[in-house]
């Protein structure tokens, strides 16, 4: 399994524009967005899985695909699924949080499973890529909050045993996230 530099561009991309757009529209218009936009992707999905042939531009959007995606959902429709479902459930201090996490740990333990990974643990992921995700999740919670306090200790591992137990980390990771946060919320 390598690295697709192309498809953790895009991801890390798509997150921080959503994420920036959190400081600069009002919550709710951003949800609207996010459900706007999780529909057109619904949509091209349908299209992509049962006329691919009949779409066009393929040179942008193929390589953003696995292996596997060419026969079901792509991850980038858990993406958005996960991310409304965060945004309906949490405050917007809290969502930004979530983005953040699903935007810069989720990949950044991909690339450290694929680059120094040695442990291979569970469904191809790495002991390593497992410890990149808690850490770099820890780093953004701590200086999103501007504090640290057992719980956030407990969200990243509970963030990270997600990620790593999971095959849609991408859908998972935000909810999982957004419900520790509104039951146990230290933010």
């Amino acid at each position: 399994m390598g690295i697709n530099l192309y498809r953790k561009l895009f991801h890390i991309t798509s997150g921080l524009i959503i994420y920036a757009l959190s400081y600069k529209l009002p919550f709710f218009i951003l949800g609207l967005i996010l459900v706007f936009l999780w529909i057109g992707l619904s949509f091209f999905e349908v299209f992509r899985l049962f006329f691919y042939k009949a779409l066009p531009l393929k040179s942008l959007w193929v390589p953003l695909l696995k292996k596997e995606e060419f026969t079901r959902l792509n991850d980038a429709w858990y993406f958005l699924a996960g991310l409304i479902l965060s945004w309906a459930i949490l405050d917007l201090r809290s969502f930004q949080v979530i983005v953040l996490i699903l935007t810069i740990a989720d990949p950044s333990a991909s690339i450290a499973g694929n680059l120094i990974g040695r442990k291979k643990l569970k469904n191809n992921k790495t002991l390593e890529g497992t410890l990149a995700f808690f850490i770099t999740s820890l780093l953004i919670t701590y200086f999103h909050t501007g504090f640290f306090c057992f719980s956030m200790l407990l969200f990243c591992l509970f963030l990270s045993l997600t990620e790593f137990f999971t095959k849609r980390d991408n859908f998972w990771i935000p909810v999982a996230g957004s419900l520790y946060l509104k039951l146990l919320s230290f933010i």
